[in-house]
Formats: C-alpha cells, sequence, structure tokens
C-alpha cells in the first residue's frame, strides 16, 4: 500500500508541477499576449552589455529561452546565440526575410519566414525537423507591413497566419495541418488563443474568434476602416496587423484606420481610442489598468485606461513607433524609427531615460534574466543592462539651457543647436545672459540646474574667480553641465565668441581645478579617451578624443579616462550639494545625448 502511495504522489507531482524547460515560450510570453514581468529592483535598462552584430535588419522580436536568443533578420539568417556573451550557438539561413519572432517548446524551436514556410528546428543544433509550406501569397499591394504572424504554441499545436488568406493549426511533433481557416484577407497578425477560441485580424479590417478545435467561425467584428475605399485615400485604413492581447476578459488591439479596439469575449466593442487616423501596428502592452500602445504618423506612445479607454497620458518624441512596447518595473520601453529605445515612467508617460541604436527599432524588446534585448535596422541585436533609477528626486527642479549661436569655442555645423532642441523639448527652458545671471544670483540654487549647450560662457559670470556669480551659483547648490571642452581655460573674444589666447589658471580660479602651465601643456594634445563604468551608466559613449586633463585627485566621480589614464570626463561637488560636470559630446556629429539629461537631473553619489 506504501509504495502505491508512493507511485501516486510521484505520478501527480510529475503533472501538477510544470518541469523546467516544458512551457511554451512565444511572442509576449503567453498565448494571450499579457505575460506580466516581475523582476527584481528598481532598475533602468539603458546601459550596453553587449551587441551582436547579425549581417541584416533584426526586425523579429527576440526569443529567450533558457540561456538561448533565438531570432531572424531580412537577409534570411536565423540564429542562436548565447543570452550571457552574444555568442553564436547555431546559425541557419533560409534564403527568405524572417520577419516573425520564434516560439519554443521542449527541444523544438518555431518560425516562419518571406517564402511562405513554417519552419520547426532543433533548438540545440539548428536542425531542421519539420517545414510546413503554405499557400501562395495573394497580392496586397498596400503593405508596408514588415512583420509576418508569428508561431503561437498551445496544446501540442501550432497557430500562424499567412499571407495566402488562412489561419493554419499545425501539429507540434510533425507539422501535420489539423486544419486551417480562410480569412477575406491576408493574415500577419499573430494570433492569441483564450477561452477555447483563436482571435487574430486580417488585412481587409476583419477581426475573427475561431474555435479552437475544429477551425469554425464564431464570431466577427469589423472595425471601422473595413468598408472604406482605400483608393479615396491613396494608403491603407483597414488592416489588423498587430497582436490581439487578452487580459481580464478583454480583447485589446489596433488597426490602420487609426483606432484602438477593446472588445469582450463575445465580440461587442467595449470602448474604442481614436488616433486620428494615425495607424496602430504595435501590440499592447498591459499592466494593472494601463493600456500601452505606439502609433505611426501620429508620433506618440500613449496609455489608456483598462476599463473604460479614458487616456492617461501621451508621450511625443516625433518619431514613429511600430514596434510593440514592455512594461518592466513600472517603467516603459518603447523603440521608435529614430533608433531610440525610450525608458518612461508607466504612471506619468515622463521620459526617465534612452538608449541609441544605429537605426530604426522595430524589433520588440524583451526581458529577461535581468537585461533587456531587442534588434535595430542597424544589424544588431542588442543586450541592455539595468541599474539604480538615479532620478534627481528634488521636487521643483528648475531645468534651463543656455545656447550662444554665435559660440566657436566646440561645436560646429550647428551641433549644439541640436543639443538645445533635444533639451527644449525635453522641457528645458531656454535662457539668455541676462536671465542666466539672475538665475546665478539666487541666494539658494540647489534645485537649478543649467546645460551649457554651447559649450561657451559669457565672461559676466566668470569674472573675478572665486567670486564670480560661476562660483557663487555651484557653492549656492547650482549644477553646471558642460558637454565639451572647458572654455574657461582660453581667452574668449566676446564679439566673435571665439578663442584668442590662453587663460587656463581661470579654470582654476573658478572652479579650483588645475590644467596645468598657461599654454599647449595644458592641452596635453589629442588623446582616446574612454567611458569608466559610471559614464556609461550616465549613457556616455564607449570612447572619444579629447584633450586638457585632469589629475583624479582633483574631481569626485570620474565618468571617462584618456588612454594614459588622466581624467577626461568628471563631475566635481561644491558647497550645499553644488556640481559642475564636464563631459565631451562630439562637436561634429553629437550622439548619446541622452547623457546629458542624465548628468543633468540624475543623482550624482
Amino acid at each position: 500500500m506504501q509504495i502505491v502511495i508512493v507511485l501516486f504522489f510521484l505520478v501527480y507531482s510529475a503533472n501538477a508541477f510544470p518541469q523546467p524547460g516544458t512551457a511554451a515560450k512565444m511572442f509576449r510570453g503567453n498565448q494571450q499576449h499579457d505575460a506580466i514581468i516581475s523582476s527584481p529592483g528598481n532598475r533602468v535598462y539603458d546601459t550596453r552589455g553587449w551587441q551582436f552584430f547579425a549581417g541584416g535588419p533584426v526586425r523579429s522580436t527576440p526569443l529567450i529561452d533558457n540561456n538561448s536568443i533565438y531570432f531572424g533578420t531580412t537577409r534570411g539568417d536565423f540564429f542562436a546565440i548565447d543570452k550571457h556573451s552574444g555568442k553564436i550557438r547555431w546559425q541557419t539561413n533560409t534564403g527568405y526575410p524572417i520577419n516573425s519572432s520564434a516560439a519554443s517548446r521542449l527541444d523544438k524551436t518555431f518560425f516562419t519566414d518571406g517564402s511562405q514556410t513554417v519552419y520547426c528546428l532543433d533548438k540545440s543544433t539548428g536542425k531542421k525537423l519539420w517545414d510546413f509550406k503554405m499557400g501562395d501569397k495573394i497580392d496586397y499591394p498596400w503593405r508596408f507591413d514588415y512583420y509576418y504572424s508569428s508561431p503561437v504554441l498551445f496544446d501540442n499545436k501550432v497557430f500562424v497566419g499567412s499571407d495566402d488568406g488562412h489561419l493554419y493549426n499545425l501539429n507540434q511533433l510533425d507539422g501535420k495541418l489539423n486544419w486551417k481557416f480562410k480569412a477575406k484577407g491576408i493574415v500577419r497578425s499573430t494570433a492569441a488563443v483564450w477561452n477555447g477560441l483563436v482571435f487574430f485580424g486580417d488585412t481587409e479590417g476583419i477581426f475573427y474568434a475561431v474555435d479552437l478545435k475544429t477551425g469554425k467561425e464564431k464570431w466577427i467584428f469589423k472595425v471601422n476602416g473595413e468598408p472604406m475605399n482605400l483608393e479615396d485615400f491613396g494608403f491603407d485604413r483597414k488592416a489588423i496587423l498587430g497582436a490581439p492581447v487578452i487580459h481580464d476578459n478583454k480583447i485589446i488591439f489596433g488597426a490602420r484606420d487609426g483606432f484602438l479596439y477593446c472588445l469582450d469575449g463575445n465580440g461587442k466593442q467595449l470602448w474604442i481610442v481614436d488616433h486620428q487616423v494615425s495607424w496602430i501596428i504595435s501590440t499592447v502592452a498591459v499592466n494593472d489598468s494601463f493600456v500601452v500602445t505606439g502609433t505611426s504618423d501620429g508620433r506618440f506612445v500613449q496609455a489608456v485606461n483598462l476599463n473604460t479607454g479614458k487616456e492617461i497620458w501621451k508621450f511625443r518624441p516625433n518619431t514613429l513607433f511600430w514596434s510593440s512596447p514592455l512594461i518592466v518595473d513600472g517603467k516603459v520601453y518603447a523603440g521608435g524609427f529614430d533608433g531610440v529605445l525610450y525608458c518612461l515612467d508607466l504612471k506619468t508617460g515622463h521620459r526617465i531615460s534612452q538608449f541609441c541604436a544605429g537605426d530604426k527599432i522595430m524589433s520588440s524588446p524583451v526581458w529577461d534574466d535581468n537585461r533587456l534585448f531587442f534588434g535595430s535596422d542597424d544589424g544588431n541585436l542588442y543586450a541592455l543592462t539595468g541599474h539604480e533609477d538615479n532620478r534627481f528626486t528634488k521636487e521643483g527642479l528648475q531645468r534651463y539651457v543656455y545656447h550662444e549661436p554665435d559660440a566657436k569655442t566646440y561645436f560646429r555645423n550647428g551641433s549644439d543647436l541640436r543639443i538645445k532642441s533635444l533639451l527644449v523639448n525635453c522641457g528645458y527652458k531656454s535662457v539668455e545672459v541676462d536671465t542666466m545671471i539672475t538665475l546665478m544670483s539666487q541666494p539658494a540654487c540647489n534645485n537649478v540646474v543649467i546645460v551649457l549647450a554651447s559649450a561657451y560662457i559669457p565672461a559676466a559670470v566668470l569674472e573675478n574667480g572665486t567670486s564670480s556669480l560661476m562660483r557663487k551659483f555651484l557653492d549656492a547648490g547650482g549644477r553646471i553641465v558642460l558637454p565639451g571642452s572647458n572654455p574657461m581655460i582660453f581667452r574668449v573674444d566676446e564679439k566673435t565668441k571665439q578663442p584668442v589666447a590662453f587663460n587656463v589658471p581661470q579654470a582654476d580660479s573658478v572652479l579650483g581645478i588645475n590644467y596645468g602651465p598657461n599654454d599647449t601643456r595644458a592641452m596635453m594634445g589629442q588623446f582616446t579617451c574612454f567611458s569608466t563604468i559610471e559614464g556609461k551608466q550616465f549613457g556616455l559613449p564607449e570612447f572619444w578624443n579629447a584633450s586638457g586633463y585632469l589629475n583624479p585627485g582633483q574631481v569626485n566621480i570620474v565618468l571617462g579616462v584618456s588612454e594614459t589614464g588622466e581624467v577626461s570626463a568628471f563631475t566635481k561637488n561644491f558647497k550645499n550639494g553644488g556640481r559642475f560636470v564636464q563631459f565631451y559630446v562630439h562637436p561634429d556629429l553629437p550622439q548619446n545625448l541622452d547623457a546629458i539629461i542624465k548628468l543633468a537631473e540624475w543623482r550624482l553619489n
């Protein structure tokens, strides 16, 4: 009897508790696309850990399964790489673009490509186990549809849409057809499975609910754009390309007619959000009562209430969003056509941070094991590490940018204007010299930050050294951010706004830092400089060229060092929490501009 009980317990345990590696993994984590991410700590993922060059744009969303990452490229390569190092485990090529996201279960990984083929490969070796050829493509002249339907795994089945106008149900083991459902248009939408039904949309503006077992239609919902004659507009206003998300008995999806829809399980519309004709291609992210999505020509990321559809916030960085946002630790990560992965506060939509790739981001970010992964059209798959959310927490932080358009101290070809424009768009107030003098004359300045966008400082705030307005401002708790070489080491002609002679002792008298003798020895020459760990966390580039260095003992935080070990970028403390921050943005091709905001607004320990 005891043996029977033990055997029963073993059998029961094996069935009651999922075994490692048996759970299916797919786009958005599960077949409803509403997986919630729980990660340790309140972290911001914006620092490059590693990047892998794949040789072609990466538009598929990476799949993380145990220690491997699976993804495809528009060149037709499908990779398995190590999650920790970015090194290749194996690679195969189908000869056609792979813009679908992979799915995996047990020892198999599944994906589709532009040849209308579903592939099943061995996860460990990349060996093909089976493939399934779908039907011929239906002509679709209104394209701009770079994504393919991604496989969804459920109950030993593979559900995937096709350009032949069908949704397919295949057997995971051998790829044999169980059933296929004929839609009116082609099916680029990734299906969702819930409550015995399969949900997806097509390019003719019809959203379907199909019986999971039989493949028979249960109900349909037509979006507002479905009856439209597209020739009247000259662009698509029908297609449903994103995946539906099912959460709290609600089905949420967007369409190219510019509306975000929420239905109940019977296809009844619960609410609708108007994006003013702007395409909604991305799949929404849901967390608590927040529904977050990106939009195309409207150029914004938006959060609405799950129960009412009422807008909570809207973030407008002036770029298109086609990739799907991700929510981690109360933060939204959304990649844009400007090549920036934005990190936003979930509750307010305020920008927290960003990471710049080399080209547009159409791959959706995924989180796993304290890293954020996404692909870019620059051909790279990126792995970002996280760090503590170090935003400056003082209430009423006053943010200003001073720009001198005629300055010739560092920037060239209007590069400084780009810095000013970024800061103004992020809420910084542009000030003239008179206003800056007034700001620096306040008795308490510990909630004031001024960015010197042109790397130019007017003589009026430097006169009298330690008694100058600049020094008084720093000693009163103010923060100065200088994204270029220090103009204090020169005597600058106030009419031409360009250096005419050395004045190296001025930096010592105002800031208490000594660059060296009052001649070219203070410059030391142009050397390669490298960011420190602290510098990388503030968004500084891996390396840059600069001149003029300091001894580490003169500063408080070293952000970058030269190839010979001298300090190139730094922060220096003053009384009452005042800070002077200097680092280098490229004078002609300014990049990593997010570092300016972080060094202006984040805590500097």
